[in-house]
């Protein structure tokens, strides 16, 4: 007896555009943060994502109903992002390629010829059924885990990331990335093993979630008002903070607080009006879009910063990512006004 297909899948078949994206659109928020988690790049994501659609479509004559729709374009997208990844270079941090710097603003000039690891909105992520998976698919978007799994061959990266983040079971694994069970399982044990090493991060535990907000509006009012006493208070002793895309890193709660109150970084001393930040969590922590005060007295955006928690409650990593081009990506206003 053949298997049954979906009405939907014979309908994209035979050329219904409309039918196929009532397939594909559903799943559209759990592939990108999957591509997204396997290249560390919003715009790479968004790459993969397109072109995974692309060949969806044209491939729609060769899905078998042996494994379900999503699974099979998971296998998709897996292809797509390794494919990817053969082209270009490792995403990385400014802690990847250069040594600590003085406090202060940066000297240098960015370096746009770098891959660097950028930022996810939690609001692009997808709903999850129970609040232990949305626990695990907010720490499978820290920058910490980001990070590092940029560090891993890329069909480990595939593996750990759909079976440890993503709950599929080895057997659905070794489907999508067309090999044995036994062969994820060394993929899962390697991974493990690299990720569990002095250089990465450890995981914090959820229940740091409740103390987001109360970060990013202490964050928050401190930026606006100049004042960052009642900040300093929050940052770990061993804190860094770095800002890509220049080659720049801060080691230690004084260089990092040295730098918010130096005068290069504010046009003149720290002061009430310069900047206007808008809350906006990001990588599953609390995060803050910040917005620069221009000659016409308008905010026009210059960074986004998202502030790392230890296991203390307290801000271990500032990384502030000059991205203001992604603004309107992520759906925030362009301009604010006085």
């Amino acid at each position: 007896m053949s298997e049954e297909i979906d009405p939907l899948v014979e309908a994209a078949r035979g050329g219904d555009e409309h039918a196929f994206r009532a397939l594909v659109e559903p799943l559209a928020r759990e592939l990108h943060a999957y591509a997204y988690r396997m290249l560390g790049g919003f715009h790479d994501a968004d790459d993969a994502l397109q072109e995974s659609r692309l060949k969806a479509w044209r491939a729609l004559a060769t899905y078998q109903p042996r494994a379900s729709f999503r699974a099979w374009m998971y296998r998709i997208v897996t292809n797509t992002c390794l494919d990817l990844l053969k082209l270009r270079s490792r995403r990385v941090m400014p802690q990847d390629v250069s040594p600590p710097v003085a406090p202060g603003p940066p000297a240098t000039a960015p370096r746009a010829d770098i891959a660097w690891i950028e930022p996810y909105p939690d609001a692009f992520l997808p709903a999850a059924p129970s609040p232990e998976q949305a626990v695990r698919l907010r720490e499978g978007v820290r920058l910490a885990f980001v990070r590092v799994v940029q560090m891993l061959p890329p069909r480990q990266r595939a593996a750990l990331i759909l079976h440890d983040v993503l709950d599929w079971s080895v057997a659905e694994v070794a489907a999508m990335l067309d090999t044995t069970e036994a062969a994820i399982n060394s993929a899962l044990q390697r991974a493990r093993a690299t990720i569990a090493r002095p250089h990465a991060s450890s995981s914090p535990t959820s229940a740091l979630a409740p103390r987001h907000a109360e970060v990013a509006d202490r964050f928050v009012r401190a930026w606006e008002s100049g004042d960052f006493d009642d900040l300093v208070a929050l940052l770990a002793n061993d804190a860094v903070m770095s800002m890509p895309p220049w080659e720049y890193w801060l080691d230690g709660k004084d260089a990092v607080v040295a730098t918010m109150r130096s005068p290069g970084t504010w046009d003149g001393e720290p002061r009430p009006g310069r900047y206007k930040l808008v809350p906006a969590p990001m990588n599953g922590e609390p995060a803050a879009l910040a917005y620069v005060r221009a000659p016409d007295g308008r905010y026009y955006p210059v960074c986004l910063n998202v502030l790392s928690l230890d296991a203390d409650g307290r801000i271990a990593e500032l990384t502030t990512f000059v991205l203001p081009e992604l603004f309107a990506a992520w759906g925030f206003p362009a301009v604010l006004d006085a």
